[in-house]
């Protein structure tokens, strides 16, 4: 009897310390990224500089979902896809320098103004955005496509690979250019990796994931791939065309943290320092004037939280995980909303 006591004294021991050891280290981890939002915000704010973001935010956001600028205008330019390239540089660029600009002026940084790199570099950025915004050539081959399941399947990968297409050669190209000495490829490094405060993030986004499902706006939206409107194709069940999408899907948001987290954080920070984070956030909630003003809205401030961390810890796989995870949460809890809803 004492021996079984003794066995499940050293059992109940051991596990008490692995537990202890583990939730150490996720409030490590918590407190360290909560350490990064202090000094950031302690560093970067400015009454006038936040302020006229604000003010910025507020009167473009009220404009594009009062007039719905980005559905009724911005994509009727995709109609020719040289137009449609323009025109979403033009509107990128109208919310990265519309807040970039004000910013360095009002805390009279003059010199990074006069910087020619930061033109140039800026410019490619936002320019590889205007190209994958309005790319639109792949439109065409699928209007030849009669049966509606195939068109509406490869609409959807091609859509999704974009920016994997449009994005990886420049980025190795600009990154061999201008920042040989960078550990990895703007932020893909195994340097700093950890994934464990994300995963706390992703269960306490969770209830307000579930709870936006519920409403109807997010339901149009979501999920993303709606198997049910259509046949199986090329020799697929549903099943497997809704995994090779999903794998699409999640791969696209890899690139979408590369360009937003990655080239306009990690590859501007030699140019901007700290400056880098706040038009990035603004360029982030103008990608998502598409989807539903809530989730517009919270880009915004998710995309600048993610900023300040890719900044100091000048990795973004971190990113890559929390953006894939509430993506696929959302699809997930769309998906049973429509299975209770007899949608399918």
């Amino acid at each position: 009897m004492s021996r079984v006591i003794c066995f499940l004294g050293i059992t109940f021991h051991k596990y008490w310390n692995f537990h202890r050891v583990c939730l150490t280290s996720k409030i490590t981890a918590i407190k360290k990224i909560i350490n990064y939002l202090k000094d950031f915000i302690r560093a970067d704010f400015n009454p006038l500089v936040y302020g006229y973001t604000l003010i910025f935010l507020i009167i473009t956001f009220y404009f594009n979902f009062k007039y719905d600028f980005e559905d009724s205008v911005l994509d009727a330019t995709l109609v020719n896809p040289w137009m449609g390239m323009f025109w979403h540089f033009c509107f990128f660029g109208f919310a990265y320098y519309g807040v970039v600009i004000p910013k360095l002026l009002l805390t009279k940084q003059f010199d990074k103004l006069g910087n020619k790199h930061f033109w140039i570099k800026s410019g490619l950025f936002i320019g590889l955005m205007g190209i994958a915004g309005g790319f639109a050539f792949h439109h065409d081959f699928l209007l030849g496509i009669s049966n509606y399941s195939e068109r509406y399947f490869l609409g959807k990968i091609f859509s999704n690979i974009r920016r994997i297409m449009l994005y990886t050669i420049p980025f190795f190209l600009i990154k061999n250019y201008y920042d040989k000495e960078m550990s990895g490829l703007f932020g893909l490094t195994t340097k700093n990796v950890n994934i464990k405060p994300y995963l706390w993030m992703l269960l306490i986004m969770l209830p307000l994931i579930m709870t936006a499902s519920f409403i109807p706006a997010f339901l149009k939206q979501y999920p993303t791939f709606k198997f049910w409107i259509i046949e199986p194709v090329f020799g697929l069940e549903k099943w497997q065309m809704t995994a090779i999408y999903e794998f699409v899907y999640g791969m696209d948001f890899t690139f979408v943290e590369l360009m937003f987290r990655g080239a306009l954080v990690i590859g501007m920070v030699k140019i901007l320092g700290k400056d880098a984070i706040l038009p990035m956030a603004a360029v982030y909630g103008f990608l998502h004037f598409g989807k539903p003003l809530g989730e517009a809205v919270s880009s915004i401030f998710g995309g600048y939280i993610l900023g300040i961390i890719a900044y100091y810890s000048r990795n973004i796989w971190g990113g890559v995980f929390i953006h894939m995870g509430i993506a696929y949460l959302m699809e997930f809890t769309a998906l049973i909303q429509h299975w209770f809803k007899g949608t399918f």
